[in-house]
């Protein structure tokens, strides 16, 4: 029987670039549309991240939430609404990504996971879904999925050779590429050396997911990535990410409907 997937959202952060914001950011209205009924709805900025992973045929969905994030709860609640069931983990400290992460890895073992970051958004929305087909044609251990940026020495740029992965760095002063990777779908294999470094990170010293993809490649484990070129990114958890959105300078579709395509 075939391995079935699971999306993970980690959103336990502290929001620290946007300070003094104490509103989930992740909650923040980016956007407006129409309900079906004649009127308008705000868009949370994790509705995205959500229509992303739903887009690649994947109706389970696990959410890593904090004591300062429990808003999101109340407003995604089970999911049904956005065409998924989600279910919760909670993350009592905030304690860098991977060991948010880390904390689904009892949940995901014997899936596929299928990560997206929900403070940010990605076009064309359907990427998850051509990573997805990419991830099982290549058998991979881990595919990422990645876009253009013009702040890579700020994110997370990708050296790509052909279909593989040579090298994903963290915020480099000079970056060797004008992209970034932006989410990403993984085995089993890459779940254990997750929890590996997340559970083995420096006293003092937050892990960063960079570093544990770099680890992948290290160990030889087939790590494969699909450059969306003419798609965006974009980081609504930095002011002037915020600010691009929603001046409607992040994308044409934001710009002109309201996010739906």
């Amino acid at each position: 029987m075939d391995k079935p997937f699971i999306g993970l959202l980690p959103a336990a952060g502290r929001a620290r670039r946007l300070a003094p914001l104490r509103y989930p950011k992740e909650l923040l209205p980016i956007s407006y549309e129409h309900d079906g009924t004649g009127g308008m709805r705000a868009r949370a900025v994790a509705e995205y991240a959500i229509e992303a992973i739903r887009l690649a045929e994947v109706v389970r969905l696990l959410l890593v939430v904090a004591p300062w994030k429990m808003d999101i709860v109340s407003y995604v609640g089970d999911g049904r609404q956005f065409g998924v069931d989600v279910g919760y983990l909670y993350q009592q400290d905030a304690r860098g990504l991977p060991p948010a992460l880390d904390l689904a890895s009892p949940w995901c073992h014997g899936s596929h996971t299928v990560f997206a970051l929900p403070d940010t958004i990605f076009e064309p929305r359907d990427a998850l879904r051509t990573l997805r087909a990419l991830y099982l044609d290549e058998r991979a251990d881990l595919a990422l999925a990645i876009f253009p940026t013009p702040e890579p020495h700020r994110l997370g740029p990708v050296v790509l050779d052909g279909r593989r992965v040579a090298r994903v760095l963290d915020k480099p002063a000079v970056p060797p590429a004008a992209n970034t990777w932006a989410a990403g779908i993984w085995n089993d294999d890459f779940t254990a050396l997750l929890h590996e470094r997340a559970t083995a990170a420096e006293e003092g010293r937050e892990p960063v997911l960079g570093d544990v993809f770099e680890r992948a490649i290290h160990e030889g484990m087939r790590v494969v990535g699909l450059e969306f070129r003419d798609g965006s990114f974009t980081d609504i958890g930095t002011p002037d990410g915020m600010r691009r959105c929603l001046a409607g300078t992040r994308s044409p579709v934001l710009a002109t409907n309201g996010g739906r395509r």
